[in-house]
């Protein structure tokens, strides 16, 4: 029985890496053969509206106005995992602030 290791590149630390090239050197050492395979990971709008709170509607507007990209399946909509974390940092930033400029005008007395 082999063991398996799955791992997001995009966010390994260095000690990640280690833990990766530990994996290849021990499978080199036992003579075994290493599949690497890559995929792009796809959210469904309802997916990206559960992980946000909010509702399976407002993601398809997000994604209709263009504000979320993503891409057809037949009919359906997926958008990347890259693209749900650019768009989930995006709306917490202007959240953040948002919620500055409302606490900054409470505390000049505006």
């Amino acid at each position: 029985m082999s063991d398996t290791i799955t791992v997001n590149p995009s966010h390994l630390t260095d000690d990640d890496w280690s833990r990766v090239r530990a994996f290849l050197d021990a499978a080199r050492d036992k003579g075994e053969v290493v599949d690497l395979s890559s995929r792009v990971e796809l959210l469904t709008p309802a997916d990206v509206a559960k992980r946000l709170g909010m509702s399976r509607s407002t993601v398809r507007r997000r994604i209709l106005d263009g504000d979320l990209k993503a891409i057809k399946v037949g009919t359906h909509h997926r958008i990347t995992l890259p693209e749900y974390e650019r768009f989930s940092d995006e709306l917490l930033l202007r959240m953040a602030q948002a919620t500055a400029a409302d606490i900054e005008a409470e505390l000049s007395g505006e």
